[in-house]
């Protein structure tokens, strides 16, 4: 596990946490984004990420948003699981385009989840969330907001690089959340997301309250 980041994993890894300055990194990124992450580097983060996710919804016909969806990596794992009627949601409509080639998912949303996200009036069954927060992502501020795209008792599968899990204190933000009465916490698990280096990354399930 010795690989170094390079390209734009290292330009992903330089922005900073909670700065939502990623769109322009992922428009050059999409055409070899696939190929780059799980060759280069050994992704494996959608695979855990969902392995969570179908044990605390094991239902197949729930409805899914699949958040910072990009070019659908998340989807095919949810595919492959059984699961059919999931939308996705990102900010680069370049990734949109490769997620939208693999015709699995329903439907597609391009919005900014730094911002208020309009769904239309939507609310989901569930919602997972995987690569969204760290370096030019989200920051634990935009929790809060993140949920309430699914329903009350909905759960929110979320996947984050430990880095940014314990610099930017994810437990105590967590904590506040749930003495708000915003969601509930009802696991962490924690695990490497690239085979090709030490990657370390928390799977935290949520539940709105």
């Amino acid at each position: 596990m010795g690989k170094k980041l390079e390209g734009f994993v290292a330009r992903l890894t330089a922005l900073g946490g909670g700065s939502g300055d990623s769109r322009d990194v992922y428009e050059d990124w999409a055409p070899t984004y696939e190929q780059n992450l799980q060759q280069d580097y050994g992704y494996i983060a959608p695979e855990l990420a969902v392995d969570v996710f179908a044990r605390h919804c094991p239902a197949k016909d729930i409805s899914i948003l699949d958040l910072g969806c990009g070019t659908g990596l998340v989807g095919v794992e949810l595919a492959k699981r059984g699961y059919n009627r999931f939308d996705g949601l990102d900010v680069s409509p370049g990734m949109l385009d490769v997620a939208r080639s693999k015709q699995i998912y329903r439907d597609f949303i391009v919005g900014d989840m730094t911002r208020p996200i309009d769904l239309g009036g939507r609310a989901y069954d569930a919602a997972i969330a995987v690569g969204c927060f760290g370096g030019g992502h989200l920051g634990p501020e935009h929790l809060a907001g993140i949920v309430k795209c699914i329903r009350p008792g909905g759960i929110l599968v979320l996947y984050i690089n430990a880095i940014p899990y314990d610099e930017d204190d994810y437990p105590q933000q967590l904590a506040a959340l749930e003495a708000d009465g915003v969601c509930r916490v009802l696991a962490k698990e924690q695990s490497n997301y690239m085979q090709s280096l030490e990657r370390p990354g928390w799977a935290v399930v949520l539940s709105r309250i």
